[in-house]
């Protein structure tokens, strides 16, 4: 308790900058609604009436986090995938945010290697080049040549970077718990899990043995394609705070003059790009989540290469099937299958009105009816969706928003390089191929071996567990409790039916002891047609009593 008090006190600075900042660009409402107006200075509330800030909401929210610093960078970043949480336009506008900030000196760099290879770096490269070829919010990247001859590319983390992150992703727990607390219409997103996503994002971001190891992983996947190439990564020039990585050359799969200098096609580099990322998704389950030109490069020959490997997105087998389900169904306009397949992936909540929902998916569905395949335009199909998944507060799994975002940046790249470009076919084949392999014979085999292993399983164990239960409940250790629900019901029902059934064997006693009193012509035939009569109106009473009731 002292210690996270500790904390606050020593995070009041940064509360007060962020706070401030949110005011400056036309956020008070937040900072309002969440209670913590009194931790803006008097000072810095006279400067916030300086600037007049843009109009747009969303631009704001770009600024702030451009003011902000690298964890808001990459919060705005990953908020720009969410289009199940934000509307199209604060998600375009936060898309806009980039990673390029200047570059600090070389000899922080220069410190942090010989730091992290406990020598000098003359001593271990023959040469490394002090411009950057690249500068981001969390890493900067250097030319460096082995002395074997080799060129590297090194990834060098920012300095004091995790503890500048830490800070923030320390305010921004605390925020998050205070929007849950006290901005309703926030529940249903359930910030607070946001928030821990985003720092596990954040944290695999910032250790780069984690990137290290997906390159090896997509490298080991795409091993035999001649069309693709994952760069080679140098273990022994490799820690948590450098990654080392084959230099790649190659263009931008953006620069039409580039390609042309190399001679290619560039319909035939959308496809081949298009392919290798789709393959990801839908064959390995592991796949880039940024696949954008500045994330590419293409090499002679057509070879297709992606780089920055930091933000990665994982889907099991199942989720994969379910997915392919939902994008088959969206393509090729099936209503029912489409309902199927999002109860499928188990993402509505309780209290979404099914009806309403199923009926605005077949009205989606039937706006492009009248279009084929290859004029259907994803990401205006996957936008409407997300539009109806904002409305219905759908739970979607954030690796899933990251292959639908995915999905739609794979469309533009390859439709800037052909307007022709028809991703539909290069879907639908990973996508049947899915839906298809459920069926196979080899997997309807495993999945029977293993449900008769659960049911070898149980028998063995089941003498066992039963042994132990009649033993505690011989030695009354045992407390079984029952909780039935509407019991009272049931037992008026019960009643009920017993009082039919006494007043039916009265019915019958009635009119069997009257019928044989009067064949035996024992006494006045008045007995026998006064039970008759009493016969009839208890069966009038019976009936209307089953009625009512």
């Amino acid at each position: 308790m002292i210690r996270e008090t500790v904390g606050h006190l020593r995070d009041l600075p940064r509360y007060s900058q962020i706070l401030a900042t949110l005011v400056r660009y036309g956020y008070h409402d937040v900072v309002v609604a969440l209670r913590l107006e009194r931790l803006i200075g008097p000072i810095e509330r006279v400067a916030m009436g300086e600037g007049v800030p843009p109009p747009e909401r969303a631009i704001r929210l770009r600024m702030v986090c451009e003011d902000l610093g690298p964890t808001f960078v990459k919060l705005g970043q990953v908020l720009s995938t969410r289009a199940d949480l934000l509307p199209e336009a604060y998600t375009t506008e936060l898309a806009r945010l980039r990673d390029d900030v200047r570059p600090f000196p070389f000899a922080e760099a220069e410190a942090i290697l010989a730091e992290e290879y406990g020598k000098p770096l003359a001593e271990v490269f023959a040469a490394v080049d002090p411009e950057p070829i690249a500068s981001a919010s969390v890493s900067q990247v250097y030319r460096a040549t082995t002395f074997d001859g080799r060129t590297l590319a090194l990834k060098v983390r920012r300095p004091n970077i995790d503890k500048i992150i830490q800070a923030d992703l320390d305010i921004l727990r605390n925020l998050a718990a205070l929007a849950d607390r006290h901005l309703a219409f926030m529940a249903p997103y359930a910030p607070i899990e946001l928030a821990r996503e985003f720092e596990r994002s954040l944290r695999r971001e910032l250790d780069f043995t984690v990137e290290r190891r997906t390159m090896e992983r997509c490298r080991q996947q795409f091993e035999g394609d001649s069309t693709a190439h994952i760069p080679e990564t140098y273990a022994e020039y490799s820690t948590g705070r450098v990654l080392a990585m084959e230099f790649i050359e190659g263009v931008s799969p953006a620069d039409a003059e580039a390609l042309a200098r190399l001679g290619l096609d560039p319909a035939k580099v959308a496809c081949t790009g298009a392919r290798i990322l789709l393959e990801m998704i839908f064959r390995h389950g592991f796949f880039h989540a940024d696949p954008h030109p500045g994330n590419l490069r293409v090499l002679p020959g057509g070879v297709i290469a992606p780089l920055d490997f930091g933000m990665f997105g994982h889907l099991d087998s199942p989720t994969r099937e379910r997915i392919a389900d939902v994008l088959h169904a969206l393509m090729t306009q099936d209503v029912d299958r489409l309902i199927r397949a999002l109860d499928g992936l188990d993402i509505r909540p309780e209290s979404t009105d099914t009806r309403a929902l199923h009926r605005e998916l077949a009205e989606l569905v039937s706006a492009y009816s009248d279009l084929t395949l290859d004029a259907i335009d994803l990401s205006h199909l996957l936008h409407d969706l997300f539009a109806l998944v904002r409305v219905h507060r759908l739970k979607i799994p954030p690796d899933l928003v990251l292959l639908i975002r995915s999905l739609v940046t794979i469309e533009g790249v390859g439709r800037r390089l052909d307007p022709h470009f028809d991703i539909g076919a290069q879907l639908l084949p990973l996508l049947r191929h899915l839906i298809l392999r459920r069926f196979s014979p080899w997997r309807l085999l495993t999945r029977s071996i293993r449900t008769a292993e659960d049911f070898q399983r149980i028998a063995t164990l089941l003498p066992e567990v039963l042994g132990q239960s009649l033993e505690s409940i011989r030695r009354g250790e045992l407390t079984v409790k029952f909780d039935l629900q509407h019991f009272e019901d049931l037992v008026r029902q019960l009643i009920r039916a017993g009082n039919v059934l006494a007043a039916s064997v009265v019915i019958a006693g009635l009119i069997i002891g009257s019928a044989l009193v009067l064949r035996a012509g024992v006494g006045p035939a008045m007995v026998s047609y006064t039970g008759y009569g009493v016969a009839f109106l208890l069966g009038l009473w019976l009936i209307w009593y089953m009625f009512r009731k």
